[in-house]
Order: structure tokens, then C-alpha cells, then sequence
């Protein structure tokens, strides 16, 4: 019996931590170096800002680390969707963010040279992001509705399946 109590305390505080589709996504504030490409691309005059400053409707938010390899497998699959997606998005409806949970800015830039991501990234190197997402495990990923309040529309923790599985998320939730 008491086991059981543990397990459902268990379940019951880590459920109250998750987020879902629905669910408030926090408004982050960001900051790294950006350049100016990135600044453009986001829509924004500074490398710290914060979410709902980003001039799009939808946000596709990647949670990775560097050291996780399961991120680093599907470092591909959200490369081509990134790519996909610029090449539909002709009206910028749609942008893409990578969030480095745990890393440092040197990490972030290891990772995106030897990934070849394109879209910005941010590092966590306090883990500030980490804990604001309910310590989400790595790889997560987000589709966010922006606004005065961003909101989950699509959430995934794990494998990311492939890129028309990214694809087909993206467009479900924006008709993009």
C-alpha cells in the first residue's frame, strides 16, 4: 500500500509539472549572440529579448542538449524541416529556435557548427529555461502560438521520428 501511495504522489507531482497542448508556454527571455541575420530572421532589434517580442505567429522550439544523442541524431531531420518550412513559410508565419538546456554558449556553438543548424540557438548554461519548461527531458519539441500569452499547441519529449513527422506536426497545428 505504501508503495502505491508513493508511485501515485509520484505521478500526481510530476503531471503537475508537464505541459500540454493548451497549456501557457512560458515567455522566455532569451539572449546570446545573435547576428544580424538571426536578429532579422526573428524580427528583433537586440540579441535579449524575449518571446512574445519575436515578430511571427508560431514558434517551432527545439529542447536539446548537446550531450544528449538522441539530439544529436535528429539534428537532421530538424534541419530539413527548418529547411521545408522557410521554403513554404514565404510570409514568416513560422520560426524556428533552438534551446541548449544545460549549455554553455561555447556548447551552443560547437553544436550548431557541427550540426549545421541555421536557425538561432539559445544556451541554458544556469539552467533558468530548463526549470521555467518543468525540467523537460531532452529532445523536446514545441509548435507555441505567440501573443501577449504564448501557448502549446504541439508538444513532443523524445525522438522526433523523422522529418515529415516534425513536418507533419508543424502543419497540423499552422496550417502552414
Amino acid at each position: 500500500m505504501k508503495r502505491a501511495s508513493l508511485f501515485l504522489l509520484a505521478v500526481l507531482v510530476l503531471g503537475a509539472t508537464c505541459a500540454y497542448a493548451g497549456d501557457p508556454f512560458p515567455d522566455l527571455a532569451l539572449g546570446g549572440k545573435l547576428d544580424e541575420d538571426q536578429r532579422a530572421y526573428l524580427g528583433v532589434a537586440s540579441d535579449s529579448f524575449k518571446l512574445s517580442d519575436i515578430r511571427a505567429e508560431y514558434l517551432f522550439i527545439e529542447a536539446y542538449s548537446m550531450y544528449c544523442p538522441i539530439c544529436q541524431r535528429d539534428a537532421p531531420h530538424v534541419n530539413e524541416a527548418f529547411e521545408a518550412i522557410a521554403a513554404a513559410d514565404k510570409a514568416g508565419r513560422i520560426r524556428f529556435l533552438g534551446l541548449a538546456l544545460g549549455n554553455t554558449p561555447f556548447e551552443v556553438e560547437f553544436y550548431r557548427k557541427k550540426y549545421a543548424v541555421q536557425f538561432p540557438l539559445f544556451g541554458d548554461e544556469d539552467y533558468v529555461i530548463h526549470k521555467a519548461l518543468g525540467e523537460v527531458p531532452t529532445p523536446a519539441f514545441y509548435v507555441v502560438k505567440l501573443g501577449p500569452e504564448p501557448e502549446i499547441l504541439f508538444k513532443k519529449v523524445g525522438e522526433a521520428e523523422g522529418t515529415e513527422a516534425l513536418l507533419q506536426a508543424i502543419k497540423e497545428h499552422t496550417g502552414i
